[in-house]
């Protein structure tokens, strides 16, 4: 059980409408991991309280010790809007957050890496390597991580040359050159090459084929550990031609 908390950095990740004046928030914090909430008198006379709302960095303080604690106070510690394509960036890294951490799962450095990819995306033009490198730290601190240095099945390093099919759920294996094909869409063989491979470890995404081997090596990855529940903000991407 969570206990209870003081100015506790956080963000909100989600939030929905409570009765009649309160919300119910999810909150991705830095000591306790996802923590959910109900806000009260949140939808007052005099408006929405203005921080409590996603993406802008508060410190919080609770009580209860229950699933569900009682934010008593929040206060604006970074204030943050984001409009366009990062918005909906964003929603979507809420969204796989929400879905993929368990409740007072503990996140290490996910809390940092969130901050650092909602600011790398407000400060440049490209969003796909922010969203991919988030996307594989988030994978390896919850143990979903992919080995991209190494044939699974083998053990010998990869090598560039050479060409890998994706093991679900480990990492790559090679493949004869004669199996090799172009990175599918769906669940078949997904197979790369190890200098796709390499650049994706290495977060190097000006490739156009190395952008779309990562999407779909990472969103299967992804797909393990949502355990076949959809993310509703995919479809908010393809409405706008986003890539994620």
């Amino acid at each position: 059980m969570i206990p209870p908390a003081d100015r506790q950095p956080a963000f909100v990740l989600h939030r929905r409408a409570f009765r009649e004046s309160s919300v119910l928030v999810e909150l991705l914090t830095r000591d306790f991991g996802r923590v959910g909430g109900v806000v009260r008198g949140a939808k007052g006379s005099r408006g929405q309280r203005p921080e409590i709302e996603p993406f802008g960095e508060l410190a919080v303080t609770w009580r209860g010790r229950g699933e569900l604690v009682t934010v008593t106070r929040s206060e604006s510690v970074r204030p943050r809007r984001l409009t366009g394509d990062v918005l909906f960036a964003g929603l979507y890294v809420n969204e796989l957050l929400v879905k993929t951490l368990g409740r007072e799962e503990p996140v290490g450095s996910v809390f940092q890496r969130y901050e650092d990819t909602l600011s790398g995306m407000q400060t440049r033009a490209d969003i796909e390597p922010a969203l991919r490198t988030f996307e594989r730290h988030l994978l390896d601190e919850l143990g979903y991580g992919i080995a991209f240095d190494f044939d699974v099945h083998s053990g010998k390093p990869i090598e560039r040359r050479k060409n890998y099919r994706m093991v679900d759920g480990e990492g790559f294996r090679e493949v004869e050159a004669s199996d090799a094909a172009p990175v599918p869409h769906g669940s078949g063989p997904l197979v790369l090459s190890g200098g796709q491979i390499a650049a994706i470890a290495r977060s190097e995404f000006a490739d156009h084929s190395v952008r779309r081997a990562a999407k779909q090596v990472l969103r299967r990855a992804i797909a393990l550990r949502l355990g076949g529940r959809p993310l509703t903000t995919r479809r908010l991407f393809a409405a706008n031609a986003i890539q994620a």
